[in-house]
Order: C-alpha cells, then structure tokens, then sequence
C-alpha cells in the first residue's frame, strides 16, 4: 500500500506491505523524516495514532488510503530547561534520508508545454493544487460542459459522485475490492484530505463515458481507464503522489483555462498520448518532476545489510535500529 505523509520538512509518500502495523507506519515516518520523536495524526477532525495500537495492522483501522500529518514531539524537563543556557548544544540525532521521498518540486510558473505541429497547436501541463483533491481537480477540469452539471465539477461534487456510486452497487465495490468496508470507505472519501486512485479514476470514466489516460512522469507508461468503451478521452499526468491536467491551447503562452480543449476523440488522438509521453520525459529529466521510494538501493553500515525501497529499509531499522545508512549511487 502507499501512504502519503506531510511534515514540517516537506512531504512524500511511504510504500508498505499490505499487512503493515501501525507500529511499522510511526517507525516509517520517523526514518523518513529524521525525526526521533513524533505524533502521527489522521481524519478530520485530526486525530492521533497510539503507541497502545502498534500491533493493529493499517487496513483493520481503515487507513490504508489516508494522508497522515507529522508533528514533532519534544521532551525538555524543567532542569534542562534551566540549563539551557549554559549547555554545549548536542548534535542533531542522526536520521535517515530517503532519496526521491520529497514531493515534486513546483513548477507552476514554469509553463511547462510541448508543440503539436500535427495541429498547429500546444500541448501545456495545468498543475493542480497539492491539497489531496488534485485527482478530482485535474479530471474535473476535463468534464466541464458535460451534463448533468455543465458548470462544472468540484472536488466536493466528485466525491459525491464516487460515493453514490459505490453504494448503488454493492456486488461490484465489496470489502475486497475497496480494502476496508465500503461504508468506512466512503465516509474516508467523503473528507477533503482522502485523496483518490484508480478506482476513483474508473468510476468517473464509467459515469461520464470518458476514457481517462493516466501518464506516469517516471515511466511514460499509460494507464487506461474506460478504455475501449467510449469515444472520447482525457489525459492526466501522474508524477506518483500527484495528478496534474493536460490541455490543448492555439494561442501560445495562453494562460485563460476556458479556452483548454481538454477532451480529444480516441480514434483522433494517439499524437496527444506521445506528445503527453514527450512532455513527461521533459518533466522528468529536466525538472525531476515526481517522486520515486522504491527503487534506490541502500547499504546499512552498522551491519553491511543492503536493501531496495524504502519498505525494505524501514523494515530493517525497526529490526535493528540502526540509522547508518548509505545510498548506494548508480554509477551507470
């Protein structure tokens, strides 16, 4: 499963098995943020994981989709508090970075766009906000005009949707398929900090009758959702913790949205998907624009262990609970 995390440094995501504890998760975010001491908050209103529930697994308590908030914890006593002034300050205590866990940088102001000259037009990358409803946001935008609200459709309006939906056919979105109880599944994704995935995706495109291409920054892969099964498509770019819109404009450098063609026909398009995969290798090589936790490699140097993925290496420090570790560069 992948968690997606914000802390005072910055935020990223975590990939854990699918039978990860709570106790796993705390000890998780710790080595990915350095920090020793932290609380570990969810839901709204916010609420606090416990050490009492460290045996519980993620899925029992429903959080396998949730975005957690990190909040550092310190213990100063009242004669360290009264010594403070004439201690040595003491090194930092020693954490663990994990390459490739910050978020994409941002590059809102950077006009990120490649030609179509098939077209005689340009292919512009819309970046949504990063506030949990960036899936709902970026496809949202590519509904607008289609019925039955041609004004468009809100994050909050979405949701609805999805929920709706999922409780309209119970035999299809069962405990199995969601990962927890569609009513607890439902209730999570109701909340304006629960950020949505494929099966989201797939609900929108059967709703809608839309073909939704997801193109994945680091791999230029293509993900179809609906595909085969309607006439019409929209295309996203997904940069691995976040969604983004894709648009055709024919003035250049323009910045008005409600002039974005944003829905292409499926027999009449393949040239956007390669343009999206080109804008894609742009995002990736010049601006590093998404995050990736699974595939470096690292080395413990209090042991000589070595391990891929930040699963691996969460797994190994909360075994040994040894923080000297290295990346171990591609030299390639």
């Amino acid at each position: 499963m992948k968690l997606r995390y914000r802390a005072p440094s910055g935020g990223g995501t975590l990939e854990l098995d699918d039978s990860a504890t709570v106790g796993l998760l705390l000890e998780s975010i710790k080595q990915a943020t350095g920090l020793s001491e932290v609380t570990v908050k969810y839901g709204w209103p916010p609420r606090p994981l416990n050490v009492d529930q460290a045996d519980i697994t993620l899925q029992t308590l429903g959080l396998q989709r949730e975005s957690f908030t990190v909040v550092p914890v310190e213990h100063v006593s009242a004669t360290a508090a009264a010594d403070a002034s004439s201690a040595v300050p003491a090194a930092s205590p020693p954490g663990i970075v994990f390459p490739g866990s910050e978020p994409p940088k941002s590059i809102k102001d950077q006009n990120i766009s490649v030609p179509m000259p098939e077209t005689g037009s340009t292919l512009v990358l819309r970046v949504m906000p990063d506030d949990n409803s960036c899936l709902f946001t970026a496809v949202g935008g590519a509904l607008r005009g289609l019925p039955p609200s041609p004004e468009g459709y809100t994050p909050e309006r979405l949701r609805r949707i999805i929920v709706d939906h999922i409780k309209d056919n119970p035999e299809k979105y069962s405990e199995a398929i969601l990962g927890s109880s569609p009513n607890a599944y439902c209730a999570r994704m109701l909340r304006p900090d629960t950020w949505g995935g494929a099966i989201e995706l797939g609900i929108i495109s059967e709703t809608f009758g839309l073909e939704i291409c997801s193109v994945d920054v680091r791999t230029s892969n293509v993900f179809k959702f609906g595909e085969g099964q309607h006439e019409l498509r929209c295309v996203l770019v997904y940069s691995d913790i976040h969604y983004d819109r894709v648009a055709e404009v024919f003035v250049e450098a323009q910045e008005e949205m409600d002039f974005d063609v944003t829905r292409w026909a499926v027999d009449a398009s393949d040239h956007v998907l390669q343009h999206t995969k080109e804008m894609c290798r742009k995002l990736k090589e010049e601006h590093h624009y998404y995050t990736d936790t699974s595939g470096f490699v690292v080395m413990c140097n209090d042991c000589g262990w070595i391990g891929q993925g930040q699963k691996a290496l969460a797994e190994h420090s909360l075994k040994t609970l040894h923080t000297n570790i290295t990346e171990i560069q591609d030299t390639q």
